[in-house]
């Protein structure tokens, strides 16, 4: 008989997926990070947060404080695959260092990751 595991496996239907994006985490000590637009060939910053709180595009309290690790969310502007996501971290490592990298996925037309504030 199988287990409930089993049939769960069994039974569950496959999602398609779709890379979509990247979440970057930069470190700097130059303030928010600022892109042009197709600075990063397919590849468009959505928005910067600082400790869970947007910094860009929009207002800045100047009551808050930053750190020097922004999350920077690059949505693709046409269907990508890995090579491309590995292409714009070495087009970015030439003038950011960063510390960490986080594909975003779409599943069956759903996103897979959080929104922007």
């Amino acid at each position: 008989m199988p287990t409930y595991t089993q049939t769960a496996i069994a039974t569950k239907k496959k999602k398609t997926a779709k890379l979509v994006g990247a979440d970057l985490y930069i470190i700097t000590d130059k303030g928010i990070p600022a892109f042009t637009d197709n600075e990063f060939g397919p590849f468009k910053c959505e928005f910067i947060s600082n400790r869970g709180t947007k910094v860009w595009p929009g207002f800045v309290s100047p009551d808050l404080l930053l750190v020097n690790w922004y999350r920077c969310r690059f949505t693709a502007t046409k269907d990508v695959k890995d090579a491309d996501i590995s292409d714009f971290l070495v087009q970015l490592s030439k003038k950011w260092e960063w510390s960490a990298a986080q594909k975003l996925w779409n599943y069956d037309g759903e996103a897979g990751f959080s929104k922007a504030y």
